[in-house]
């Protein structure tokens, strides 16, 4: 996996840019896990015995986390590679992935296989709008929209 060669220049994107795509993408993840957890906590009530279903203050921080995280690796691979985009997709799916595994395997008090399915699930939605946000907005940022 080269990421550099001699010819490779890569795109200066100020950090400014980067914080504001990366405010945008967390932001935007959190009011749709939010949104996703208040539905799913309203029709099934009994999820929110599971502890990392009980916390709308700790949903939103498992959010910021990643967001902060796949912003400073996506920014890292910018500088580093001409096809930025493509390499942080392929990590943030593998990351993605393995990070819904402990919603099943953990032994956590009043894990049900349908309170591990919503837990896992506010993850992809997570996963999907940061990854999303982060890569539009760097097209954007780039000029390589029509990729």
């Amino acid at each position: 996996m080269s990421t550099t060669s001699p010819s490779f220049s890569p795109r200066t994107i100020a950090l400014g840019s980067w914080v504001r795509i990366g405010l945008i993408a967390t932001v935007t993840a959190i009011v749709a896990v939010l949104a996703a957890q208040l539905l799913a906590t309203r029709l099934w009530p009994e999820i929110v015995l599971f502890k990392p279903l009980d916390s709308y203050a700790r949903s939103a921080l498992f959010v910021i986390v990643p967001g902060i995280g796949a912003t400073g690796l996506f920014a890292w691979l910018a500088q580093r590679s001409r096809q930025a985009d493509t390499q942080f997709l392929r990590i943030a799916v593998v990351v993605l992935l393995v990070s819904i595994v402990p919603d099943y395997l953990l032994p956590v008090e009043h894990k049900t296989i349908l309170a591990s399915t919503v837990a896992a699930f506010l993850h992809v939605v997570a996963g999907i709008v940061i990854i999303a946000a982060l890569t539009n907005g760097y097209r954007r940022m780039t000029g390589s929209g029509n990729r």
